[in-house]
């Protein structure tokens, strides 16, 4: 039930940020696609499975100083709770001004879609328990996926100002999940390069939504170049 209503939940707000208006499984296809042929995206997700796969071999044991130590305060350690769902509602919610706020949108939902659906995937392909135990679904973290999608797109769009803020927030939300004994550092870690290589595709389609489009057109007598934005 619970992940019935969860589920439940997830479309409404989908529905509701989108205004009712389809999300294409082509916008889905074309950034899943952006990202896989990205060089960044392919080098992130190498590194993300070599650092995941050598720390599975400590992550018992830096697990075990974690439950004893804690990593950070409480507080903090809610806020990276949170924060990887309300990443996400903020960076849509700072489309709907925009004059292409219906495109973007979709976009910006269709990489939420496609980063949960891989996610997901991998979580019950692996089935790893959590350190708490409490299901099978501990590989990679959700959570940190999602934060790290939405501060690469974060930025892609708006560059370093408001990209290192988001990647800190995100770097929380994934230490949060191994402070409150929810995953295992290479869970983390994989997490981190799936939600940024993701990230990186959705985030090349954004900057070119408003970018002209330039053609160049030979003549019998000279050329002509014609310029035009997406609308």
């Amino acid at each position: 039930m619970k992940i019935i209503r969860k589920i439940a939940w997830i479309l409404l707000t989908i529905n509701g940020l989108t205004f009712g208006q389809p999300i294409s499984s082509f916008q889905i296809k074309e950034g899943l696609t952006r990202s896989i042929n990205n060089n960044d995206s392919r080098i992130i997700i190498l590194a993300g499975l070599v650092g995941a796969g050598i720390a599975s071999k400590y992550d018992d044991s830096f697990q075990k100083d974690t439950e004893s130590k804690g990593l950070m305060p409480r507080g903090l350690a809610q806020v990276g709770e949170y924060w990887g769902p309300a990443g996400s509602l903020i960076l849509w919610g700072s489309f709907i001004g925009n004059s292409k706020k219906e495109e973007r949108l979709q976009y910006a939902v269709g990489s939420f879609i496609a980063n949960g659906i891989i996610t997901y995937g991998i979580k019950f392909a692996t089935g790893r328990t959590r350190p708490d135990e409490s299901n099978r679904r501990s590989f990679p973290s959700g959570h940190t996926s999602n934060s790290f999608l939405t501060a690469t797109i974060a930025n892609e769009i708006y560059g370093n100002k408001v990209g290192i803020p988001a990647y800190t927030l995100a770097c929380i939300t994934g230490l949060s999940r191994l402070h409150d004994n929810k995953h295992y550092a290479s869970d983390v870690i994989f997490g981190a390069a799936l939600g940024t290589a993701i990230g990186k595709g959705f985030g090349s389609i954004f900057r070119e939504i408003n970018t002209p489009k330039v053609s160049i057109n030979y003549l019998k007598k000279g050329f002509r170049i014609n310029i035009g934005w997406t609308i």
